[in-house]
């Protein structure tokens, strides 16, 4: 990642237990990021507590942290936002986890059918407002593991598309 002219290794793991565990250049950083679809969230870096507000452009990212913009651009492999192109189909598909804890205001897609990217996929209630997850590139819908009206936590599996 380079972030104002300066390149950072960063390494993400999203275990299976969720959460993320992040390290910076070799160093591991305590993590816990809660972004709406829109982009707005907070952040939570080593105890420190920030507001964040993602503005992505075609391989470019302004990142807004405290009211102060930051320019970033994620290069290699990752660059592709797990594995998507910039119209093309899910590399490896993509696998639709809840972000945070809330109840499901609709499912909007069943097995087997064909989305695009920006397809909305599933509405999520959290703290009294919806949030509407899109599939992040083309595809077809392999598995639904929720309903409406089903609670979910963080880290739960939703939608996965190939």
């Amino acid at each position: 990642m380079r972030v104002e002219g300066t390149v950072f290794v960063v390494e993400i793991e999203e275990p299976p237990a969720g959460g993320l565990k992040v390290r910076v250049d070799g160093h591991a950083v305590d993590v816990d990021a809660r972004l709406n679809p829109s982009g707005s969230g907070s952040l939570l870096l080593d105890g420190a507590s920030y507001v964040v507000d993602l503005d992505e452009g075609r391989g470019e990212t302004h990142v807004v942290v405290d009211g102060e913009v930051f320019r970033a651009q994620i290069e290699g492999d990752a660059g592709r936002r797990r594995g998507v192109s910039e119209d093309g189909p899910v590399a490896g598909g993509q696998r639709l986890v809840a972000p945070m804890p809330g109840k499901v205001a609709a499912v909007l897609v069943e097995i087997g059918q064909p989305v695009e990217r920006g397809t909305a996929l599933v509405v999520l209630e959290a703290m009294k407002m919806e949030n509407e997850f899109r599939a992040t590139g083309s595809g077809v819908v392999k598995e639904v593991h929720v309903t409406t009206g089903q609670t979910v936590n963080a880290g739960d599996l939703l939608v996965v598309i190939a």
